[in-house]
């Protein structure tokens, strides 16, 4: 089972009882929103461990094509160094 279908069903599932949450005892209520409130949070984490991933490796490949102009920079730039006598 994906992701998508996971929160569909998840998402169905949720506004099926919410419509009746009125008619619902107080305990719960209070479980359905606990569940729906750690399911929100264990797939916004997903998606936020994958985007951090997608971060990183932009880093990286920035660093791979930076440091290479910065290191030509740094040592090109000023000739060769004479050693004094």
């Amino acid at each position: 089972m994906d992701l998508g279908t996971l929160v569909q069903t998840l998402t169905d599932w949720v506004v099926r009882i919410g419509t009746s949450v009125n008619d619902l005892p107080g305990t719960v209520a209070f479980g359905l929103g606990l569940f729906t409130w750690f399911a929100l949070e264990q797939i916004l984490r997903r998606m936020v461990s994958g985007l951090r991933w997608v971060i990183l490796i932009g880093v990286v490949v920035a660093l791979g094509l930076s440091i290479p102009y910065l290191a030509g920079l740094m040592f090109e730039r000023g000739g060769p160094v004479e050693i004094a006598q």
